[in-house]
């Protein structure tokens, strides 16, 4: 039992290293880019080590291996995309194994731009195009997309909480009617003759109306004055009454 656990172990050993020996390295990724919003696709080739830009992308490839012929063919590569997009700063939108018969399991998440890989092969590479060590270690410490996230909204929440309070204050503002200016009043200066002069502006020739009469009667002279009225006030009632029936017997007629 245990050489037959043995030989598996070894047949295992045998199939990893042969997988291995299968994936063969090249120098350049030739990926697919497009642009979402005019639908354009472009073929852009990145070198092992160099960068290639798109739009706001900024691709490198670390890896890129393909698998020999008389394998079933498979490219995986491995792929870092960095944007500048959006008013921020660079910051890493993606870093894994891309493979060109699954483009879907690890894709680029961008509302604009997307990148695949199509396959990996050898071609001449201008050493301008690679990037120094020390450019690949910069590019390996930029910031993830969610810890620009997290930045920008902590930043957000110190603004708020350190903006001094603005007291609003509110004066009265109720209209009201200033008073018309009055004349300075001064004692009035007399006349020639010692009387006070006229401030009121009347008019010399106002005749002023008679003060009322009082006029006293007797008793018997007053209710006989009172009964002719009276019988007055009775006549004229009279008279409005048969008006009012007067008008009433025309509005009948005319009804009929």
């Amino acid at each position: 039992m245990e050489n037959k656990l043995y030989i598996l172990a070894a047949f295992a050993v045998m199939g990893i290293s042969t997988a291995q020996a299968a994936q063969v390295e090249m120098n350049t990724a030739q990926m697919q880019a497009m642009d979402k919003i005019t639908g354009r696709v472009s073929l852009i080739e990145v070198p092992v080590g160099g960068e290639t830009k798109f739009g706001s992308f900024s691709v490198v490839v670390r890896s890129c291996q393909a698998k020999t012929e008389d394998e079933t063919p498979e490219n995986v590569a491995f792929v870092d995309v960095t944007d500048k997009s959006f008013d921020k700063e660079e910051y890493n939108i993606f870093k894994g194994w891309m493979f060109s018969s699954s483009p879907s399991v690890h894709a680029v998440e961008h509302p604009i731009y997307d990148v695949w890989l199509l396959k990996c092969a050898n071609t001449e590479v201008s050493p301008e195009r690679l990037l120094t060590p020390e450019a690949l270690a910069a590019r390996d410490a930029l910031p993830s997309l969610q810890e620009v996230k997290k930045s920008t909204e902590e930043n957000i929440k110190i603004e708020v909480e350190e903006e001094t309070p603005q007291t609003i204050r509110f004066e009265n503002s109720m209209y009201r009617e200033e008073p018309a200016p009055q004349p300075e009043q001064t004692a009035p200066m007399p006349s020639e003759d010692g009387t006070p002069q006229n401030l009121l502006n009347i008019d010399e020739d106002y005749v002023p109306m008679p003060d009322e009469e009082t006029v006293t009667l007797p008793a018997e002279e007053f209710s006989a004055a009172v009964a002719v009225e009276t019988e007055n006030l009775r006549e004229e009632a009279a008279e409005a009454d048969a008006l009012n029936a007067a008008i009433d017997a025309e509005l009948a007629a005319h009804a009929d």
